[in-house]
C-alpha cells in the first residue's frame, strides 16, 4: 500500500512539473516561421508543441522587407496562421482580422485603416475578393467598363524581349459606357491576381513590343482609345509572371476592384 501512494505521489509532482498535461508555452523566443509566402524571422510569445514550433494561441511580431514591423495575434497550428487572428501594421495605423487559413485571411474578415473599417467581406489569400468569380466569355462591369474574357494562352516571350518568367496574354472586349473616349487598360487599369494573393500589373514594355512585332497597325490594344457607347474586341493584355504559375489559378480584376468587382478566373487553352 505504500509503494502505490508513493507511486501517485510521484505521479501527482511529474503532473505539477510539467503543468498538468497542459499546452507548453514560451516567451518574447526568437524563432523562424516557414509561412506560405516565405520565412519570416520575429520573437514568438505564446502556445507551443513538443516541437516548440506555434500550436494554440500566441503572438508573432516581425517585419517586412523595409523594415516595418507588423503583428499577428491568434489561432496557430504547427507553425502556421490557422483560425481566428488579426494582423497589424503599426506603423500604417492598419489592420485586418478574420478566419485565417494557410497564413492568410480567408473566408470572412475584416480591414480597418485609421480606426475605420474600410473592408467587410471575403477575403482569398489575404485579399478581398468578390466571390464566385466570373468563367470566361462572361461579361463583368466596373467603373463604367462592361469586359469579358475570350482568350488566354502563355509564351515566353513579346517580340525580341524574354519574359522573366513566362508571359500570360490575356484577350478581352471591353465596352466603354463612360461619356468620354478611354483607353481599356490605361493607368494598368487591370491587373492578375494568383493563387498565393500575388499581384501583376500589365507590362507595358511586353505590351508595346508584342504589338508591333506580331500584330498589324490597325488592331487594337489596350491603350487604344474607346468611344462613348463602344465596344473594341481582341485587345491583348501581356503580363510576366513566376514560370512556375498555375495560370488557371489566377483571376483578373481592376486594379482598384479588390472586394468591389467580380473576379474572372482564367483558362489556359488546350493546345
Amino acid at each position: 500500500m505504500k509503494k502505490v501512494s508513493a507511486i501517485a505521489i510521484m505521479l501527482v509532482f511529474s503532473l505539477f512539473i510539467f503543468g498538468c498535461g497542459g499546452p507548453q508555452k514560451v516567451t518574447d523566443k526568437q524563432m523562424t516561421l516557414s509561412l506560405s509566402y516565405g520565412d519570416r524571422s520575429g520573437i514568438y510569445t505564446g502556445e507551443v508543441n513538443e516541437q516548440g514550433v506555434p500550436n494554440g494561441k500566441g503572438k508573432f511580431t516581425t517585419q517586412n522587407a523595409q523594415g516595418n514591423p507588423w503583428i499577428y495575434e491568434g489561432d496557430f497550428k504547427n507553425g502556421h496562421f490557422e483560425g481566428q487572428g488579426r494582423t497589424t501594421w503599426p506603423n500604417d495605423n492598419e489592420e485586418q482580422s478574420g478566419n485565417y487559413s494557410n497564413d492568410s485571411l480567408n473566408g470572412q474578415g475584416k480591414s480597418i485603416k485609421n480606426n475605420t473599417v474600410t473592408y467587410e467581406g471575403n477575403f482569398e489569400n489575404g485579399m478581398p475578393m468578390v466571390t464566385p468569380a466570373a468563367g470566361m466569355n462572361t461579361e463583368v462591369s466596373y467603373a463604367d467598363w462592361t469586359y469579358k474574357v475570350t482568350e488566354v494562352s502563355s509564351q515566353n516571350t513579346a517580340g525580341n524581349k524574354q519574359a522573366g518568367g513566362k508571359y500570360v496574354i490575356v484577350v478581352i472586349d471591353a465596352t466603354n459606357n463612360a461619356n468620354a473616349a478611354r483607353q481599356p487598360g490605361g493607368g494598368q487599369f487591370f491587373v492578375l491576381v494568383d493563387d498565393k494573393g500575388r499581384t501583376y500589373p500589365i507590362d507595358d514594355d511586353a505590351a508595346l513590343k508584342l504589338r508591333f512585332a506580331n500584330l498589324t497597325s490597325d488592331e487594337p490594344w489596350y491603350l487604344t482609345e474607346v468611344n462613348p457607347g463602344l465596344t473594341v474586341h481582341d485587345v491583348k493584355l501581356i503580363f510576366d509572371v513566376p514560370a512556375d504559375s498555375d495560370i488557371n489559378g489566377m483571376k483578373l480584376l481592376p486594379n482598384k476592384g479588390f472586394g468591389k468587382a467580380t473576379p474572372i478566373q482564367l483558362e489556359l487553352q488546350k493546345k
